[in-house]
């Protein structure tokens, strides 16, 4: 295609471009303006919503962030557009070329995090509002190409382009020292209002350039990819099972080689395409790749294939009739989501005459086909759409499989399976993409479900909350994933109010915890000490009661207070040392000795220590010294003497079987690798603990001892629910009380499950 200047009779020579760039500034601003303000306006009012909730993290303080800074950010917006149409028009002038690689982020760089995450927020939002304006905005962008003299505009140098649009608010709100969390709400409120704004603008542009003469003749169906040919019937798609195919499936799925339109056209210049940077873990991306390859084994095994209509015998299906588009699949789901038809019914999982929530799915879906008109009693689905509708499926009966759900929260969650096909039917990174909005609802919803019984008015309103949650979900999600992050972001916050009313309680229950294995350990280190002093003496019942009373409760107090390496508990064993050395000689008949008297100031510092008067301690002090003459003469000992009475409570002899578990473990049975597993727990991880009914119910590491090295577990309210060594823990797992996640998450672990399950199916056939 030649490029050519604008030739329109309407401009002259020397000021057609400056006047087509002043035209085109003005459609941006009178229409993007406004959108901006409203999208401000609106996230003014949701901060003042959080603010009367009594929300303090995000609330009061970034509402008055946001209305401080609200004027200067539509301000300097409108000055970064200005700026940009002025470089355009300039260097067009002068040179002939536009202005590629002079705008906004020229050059490379480091980006700081909060540059980073203002980067991955404006390509999110641009993707996200060009599903729905990416034809308009392919031709619009050509044509600004050619006003701007250059065979192509950056992206963010195009300020028809939403990346330039999104990074001219960015930049707007650099110098007003806004919170991240603030950056990102109002991101999320001008990507709604820039979606209805984009149609106006470009329709507008178009009309304008196409009338001025910049390529009348592009018309939106030269501009768009080519809808891709349903394959034949009876063709199925190859899996992805190596790392290219996988690759394939990490693009934005409008811009794959032979994958599906999925309503999103494609984005960008010729040749390229618009798609949000991923963070995909290398670990992640083999499993994914993994249950690609062996999903055709499990459907087989199953009695699947990739058509949906009435299911056969063993959840099989008739023979394929006509093939799905991905956008007809999409109106099929739609017309689901919005019948709200209970796909996991009763149950919650299983149910149907036992067929699998992959079967019940199809049979649901064909039902929905016909609704619409779809002819046949069966039809296929593309390769890679069947793949998502499976797998998904597939998570569901995973994730709802295990005892940790009863039936109410088994329906609860199912109610999310159609929104959740649709969101992997228009996005596959759903199983890569651990930040992916659906995967995070998701796990959001699971954590607050699980273990969660609504005994508790808390735990009734959290059940509540996420009860709305999903019903906005079903009721607002059509082609934009973007409401999966707004609920995600709402719920979660909500948690984080719920959790703040127990994380008192925990902390109080890892306190009680901790005061309690240093008294243990106190004590057990004193009684240890005072034995290795005493050896194989046949002491006296007086002193065997002074010792293991008085001396064992001030050693104690000691070792609390200022630590067993510490110069007063060296001192008391010192005493502890004179005392005996003093019994020995006295056994011997030589006393008094002067040379080894009783240690005096020591034994009143026990005997202060153990609550004696400073009159009543000399007094023990001297019954001791009568005690050892009366040895010392051969006289009988008295069994007890009142001036050494107990005014303490009693050191307890600590026995501890739990701490000996540590040291000793070789009558509890547990492998060797799950004591590694528990070994690698951290504080806040979470695993899952048998209740008295045979459900399980999540318990979260609280703390772990470094004296003894045991773990607390606490429930999400916060109170004690075990605490016990590794090894024990390792043994519990043996005994299935304990079931350890394979994830950090709800996705995660489903996702591991997942694997091992299509393995198991596949090893079996």
């Amino acid at each position: 295609m030649n490029i050519r200047p604008p030739t329109d009779s309407r401009f002259g020579a020397g000021t057609a471009s400056h006047s087509l760039f002043d035209a085109l500034q003005k459609h941006v601003l009178d229409r993007i303006t406004p959108a901006l303000d409203a999208a401000l306006g609106d996230a003014d009012d949701y901060l003042f919503d959080l603010s009367q909730k009594g929300d303090e993290d995000l609330g009061l303080g970034a509402l008055r962030e946001m209305r401080r800074a609200r004027a200067q950010i539509v301000q300097g917006f409108r000055s970064q557009v200005t700026a940009r149409f002025t470089v355009l028009a300039t260097c067009r002038a002068m040179t002939g070329e536009g202005g590629a690689g002079s705008g906004l982020d020229a050059g490379l760089s480091l980006l700081s995090d909060q540059d980073l995450e203002q980067q991955l927020a404006v390509e999110q939002l641009a993707a996200a509002v060009l599903r729905t304006h990416g034809p308009a905005f392919e031709i619009a962008s050509k044509r600004m190409a050619v006003v701007a003299g250059s065979a192509k505009l950056e992206r963010r140098d195009d300020p028809l382009d939403p990346v330039f649009l999104a990074s001219a608010m960015g930049h707007a709100m650099v110098d007003q020292n806004l919170s991240d969390e603030l950056r990102i709400i109002m991101f999320k409120f001008f990507e709604r209002e820039l979606d209805s704004a984009l149609g106006d603008l470009y329709e507008r542009c178009n009309a304008l350039m196409a009338s001025a003469g910049i390529l009348p003749e592009l018309k939106a169906s030269t501009a768009t990819a080519q809808p891709r040919r349903a394959p034949p019937p009876q063709q199925a798609q190859p899996h992805p099972t190596d790392s290219n195919q996988v690759e394939a499936l990490q693009r934005d799925p409008a811009t794959q080689a032979g994958a599906p339109q999925m309503g999103m056209p494609q984005m960008g210049m010729p040749g390229g395409a618009v798609q949000a940077p991923m963070q995909v873990n290398v670990a992640d991306q083999a499993m994914f790749a993994n249950m690609l390859g062996q999903l055709q084994g499990w459907r087989v095994a199953m009695g699947l294939n990739t058509g949906v209509g009435t299911a056969g015998p063993m959840g099989g299906m008739a023979a394929p009739g006509p093939t799905l588009g991905t956008n007809d699949l999409l109106s099929i789901l739609s017309l689901m989501q919005r019948d709200a038809a209970p796909i996991l019914p009763e149950g919650g999982h299983g149910g149907d005459a036992g067929l699998s929530i992959a079967a019940q799915l199809r049979k649901h879906m064909g039902q929905s086909a016909r609704k619409l008109g779809v002819a046949g009693d069966n039809v296929n689905l593309d390769g890679l759409d069947g793949d998502a509708v499976d797998l998904v499926a597939l998570l569901f009966d995973v994730l709802l499989d295990g005892p940790q759900y009863d039936t109410r929260i088994r329906q609860k969650i199912g109610r999310m399976l159609v929104p959740c096909v649709k969101a992997a039917v228009k996005d596959r990174r759903m199983f890569l993409m651990k930040e992916h909005p659906a995967r995070k609802l998701l796990n959001t919803v699971a954590e607050a479900c699980e273990g969660n019984r609504g005994e508790e008015p808390q735990e009734r309103e959290l059940l509540d909350h996420v009860d709305h949650t999903i019903d906005r979900l079903v009721a607002e999600f059509n082609e934009d994933v973007a409401i999966f992050e707004t609920l995600e972001q709402e719920l979660r916050s909500f948690m984080a109010q719920h959790r703040k009313r127990f994380e008192l309680v925990e902390r109080r229950t890892t306190e009680a915890q901790w005061g309690r294995e240093r008294l243990d350990s106190a004590r057990e280190t004193a009684l240890r000490d005072i034995e290795s002093r005493r050896g194989e003496r046949d002491l006296p019942p007086v002193i065997a009661d002074f010792l293991s009373r008085h001396t064992a409760h001030h050693l104690v107090q000691v070792a609390l207070r200022d630590g067993v390496d510490s110069v007063r508990y060296d001192r008391a064993l010192t005493t502890v040392d004179g005392l005996l050395a003093a019994l020995d000689r006295a056994d011997a008949g030589r006393w008094p000795d002067p040379a080894c008297p009783l240690p005096e100031a020591g034994l009143l510092e026990i005997l202060s220590s153990a609550g004696f008067t400073d009159a009543a301690a000399h007094a023990a002090y001297d019954a001791l010294n009568e005690l050892l003459a009366r040895m010392a003469a051969g006289q009988a000992v008295p069994e007890a003497d009142a001036r050494i009475a107990t005014q303490v409570v009693p050191v307890e002899q600590v026995a501890p079987p739990k701490l000996e578990v540590v040291a000793d473990n070789a009558h509890l049975d547990f492998d060797a690798g799950v004591l590694d597993r528990i070994k690698a727990l951290k504080v806040g991880d979470w695993l899952q603990l048998a209740t008295a009914d045979q459900r399980f119910a999540p318990a979260k590491v609280s703390w772990i001892s470094p004296i003894s090295a045991r773990l607390l577990l606490v429930n999400r309210r916060g109170i004690r629910v075990l605490v016990a060594s590794a090894q024990e823990l390792a043994a519990m797992v043996a005994l299935d009380k304990i079931r350890l996640r394979e994830g950090q998450t709800a996705f995660d672990d489903a996702m591991h499950q997942m694997v091992d399950r299509l393995q198991s199916v596949n090893a079996e056939r």
